[in-house]
Parts: C-alpha cells; structure tokens; sequence
C-alpha cells in the first residue's frame, strides 16, 4: 500500500517536471524570437542610416566606437534627439505604419484610392496596412465607417 502511495507521488513528480521543462523551452523559445527581433530592428536602423552597404568590419569597427561613447551622457542625448528628427521626418515623407479596417466593404473608388495612398489589403486579416500620411487617410474616410490604427513604432525620440 505504502508503495503505491509512493508511485503516485513519483508519478506527480514527474509530470511537475514534464511542465516545468515545457514552460522552460516556451520561456527560451520567447527569449530567442525577441533577441533576433531586436537584431532585425538594428538592421533596420543601420539600412535607414544608410551604412547597411559598409562590410562587417566596418560596422563593427563603428559599433564599438558607440559602446565607448555611450558612457558620455551629453553625446547620448545629441544622438537621440538626431534619432528623433531623422525619425520624424521620415514619418512625414513616408507616412506612419497604419490599420485601417471597415465594417462594411467600401466601394471601388475607395479602395482605388486607400491603395493609391499606400495600403495594402491584407487577405488573411481583412485589414488594409501599410505606410500612409494619416491626415490624408482620415480625409479619405471621412463619413465613412471605419477603424484607424496608428502603430506604435517607438521611435519618436523616446530613450530608452
């Protein structure tokens, strides 16, 4: 009897473990999609810099400058505020990342010119997305029925 009491405990045991295990590679798996997340935005960043044609070296040779500069704070807020600006006024050339969803489909000419503004229909999450002046989108709405979302892209100058 004593015995079997002490199975079931083992048993229990091991599925504790069996979860913990799970829940650790869920946690790892996590960890990894949002470093190389924050690898892509660095590209990113380098691309809209306009040094992603330099070779490696060079890049790193350049990073490495940063990280003994960055203990310098007035060189840190001079740089973020240039961030900010190149930022800001790419959002005005370029227009800012948008969702717009409609609870109706919306008539031709206006999908004519949704997509002539700079969205793109999202089959899959029957969404229009993409980079437009928000202004001119919500003039083009105007009267018409519909969801606007400004993504949250973290770049309008916040330190981080």
């Amino acid at each position: 009897m004593e015995m079997n009491e002490l199975e079931k405990k083992k048993e229990a045991l091991k599925l504790k473990k069996s979860r913990i295990e799970h829940q650790e590679r869920l946690l790892k798996l996590k960890e990894r999609k949002n470093r190389t997340r924050i690898l892509i935005e660095i590209g990113g960043v380098a691309s809209k810099a306009g040094i992603d044609h330099l070779n490696t070296n060079t890049l790193l040779g350049a990073f490495l400058e940063i990280k003994d500069k960055e203990k310098e704070e007035g060189m840190i807020k001079r740089w973020t505020k240039k961030g900010a600006e190149a930022f800001d006024l790419d959002r005005e050339k370029n227009g800012e990342p948008l969702i717009v969803t409609f609870n109706e489909e919306p008539e031709k000419k206006i999908k004519t010119q949704i997509r002539q503004e700079g969205l793109r229909w999202n089959r899959f999450r029957k969404e229009w997305q993409g980079f437009a002046k928000r202004l001119t989108i919500e003039k083009l709405l105007k009267g018409m029925e519909h969801q606007l979302q400004v993504l949250d892209d973290q770049t309008s100058g916040k330190e981080e």
